[in-house]
């Protein structure tokens, strides 16, 4: 009975997609460091150091770097063990999956290699980024989470970051275009627009 719901619910909505939104704003309590990892170093990077990396998951990601894009890498000693990306002004037009404001950036993009995963390589990024990112003049950052990834619904938190809305994309009856609805705590509003394909941040 359970599984014939289900189908009934995907031919009804189609695929679907959730995600919740995460912040970090200059205005919020100041942050906690019970989730940072003192072994860990976070700098600033640029594509040479990403693409130079011997990991091959961190060479992957050398591509969210760029204009109207802040890289940065969590070392452990000299390797570099998990890499995130912040984007903003022009080169996050291309996406808009959560609308920004001046003096606002998102968290696009954020790994960490597999055998360091579950030793705050992700939670020590996300806070030491952020950090660096308001000495830049950022008032705000965001980022979207899938609603089911406890590991990293869990790091945003450890960090600092709490909970401001939430996306739900469907595609009912298979329509050439999915609907996104937007659902913003800070408001108390939710906004329903038409998209294209979900974008990956």
């Amino acid at each position: 009975m359970i599984e014939l719901a289900k189908k009934l619910a995907r031919t009804l909505f189609g695929e679907y997609a959730a995600y919740a939104i995460y912040s970090r704003s200059t205005n919020d309590t100041p942050q906690s460091h019970s989730g940072v990892a003192a072994a860990f170093t976070v700098a600033q990077v640029g594509t040479r150091e990403i693409s130079d990396s011997k990991e091959q998951l961190v060479r992957e990601q050398a591509w969210y770097a760029g204009p109207d894009s802040i890289a940065y890498a969590c070392f452990d000693g000299d390797r570099i063990v998990g890499v995130c990306f912040y984007w903003f002004g022009k080169r996050y037009q291309q996406r808009n999956f959560w609308p920004l404001v001046e003096g606002e950036a998102k968290l696009v993009q954020i790994v960490s290699i597999p055998a360091m995963r579950g030793h705050g390589v992700a939670t020590t990024l996300i806070a030491s980024s952020y950090r660096d990112m308001t000495q830049r003049g950022f008032g705000r950052a965001y980022a979207r989470i899938w609603h089911s990834n406890t590991p990293s619904l869990r790091a945003f938190e450890k960090a600092g970051w709490t909970r401001v809305g939430f996306v739900l994309e469907l595609n009912p009856l298979r329509r050439p275009r999915p609907i996104r609805i937007r659902f913003d705590a800070r408001s108390s509003r939710s906004h329903r627009a038409q998209s294209g394909a979900l974008p990956l941040a």
